[in-house]
């Protein structure tokens, strides 16, 4: 059985696509651009890293200092936008009207 199969999908490609293309404009490493997004973004109060040696970490503090233009959270936040369906979508639709997410 393979475990990953399930991430092997439309949206995960997506989302890699637009992390890889992102990173290359900032000149940054795809982790280091993958925790800056979510220190930018509203409702992650603290992003949770895994590093297990120093490089790791080091290359994951590399993540502060420095924010991607509105431009780069917009592509980032597109190409993640997951497909809501019915009924969620409503309340979906409802929390962005109000700036929720």
């Amino acid at each position: 059985m393979n475990h990953g199969s399930k991430y092997n999908n439309e949206n995960t490609w997506r989302v890699l696509d637009a992390l890889y293309d992102v990173a290359k404009k900032v000149e940054k490493t795809p982790a280091q651009v993958a925790i800056n997004w979510l220190l930018q973004s509203r409702g992650v109060t603290a992003p949770i890293i895994g590093a297990r040696t120093m490089e790791q970490l080091e290359a994951n503090l590399g993540s502060s200092a420095w924010a991607l233009k509105n431009e780069q959270m917009d592509q980032l936040n597109q190409a993640s936008d997951l497909f809501v369906t019915y009924p969620y979508n409503l309340d979906a639709e409802e929390q962005r009207s109000k700036g929720r997410f």
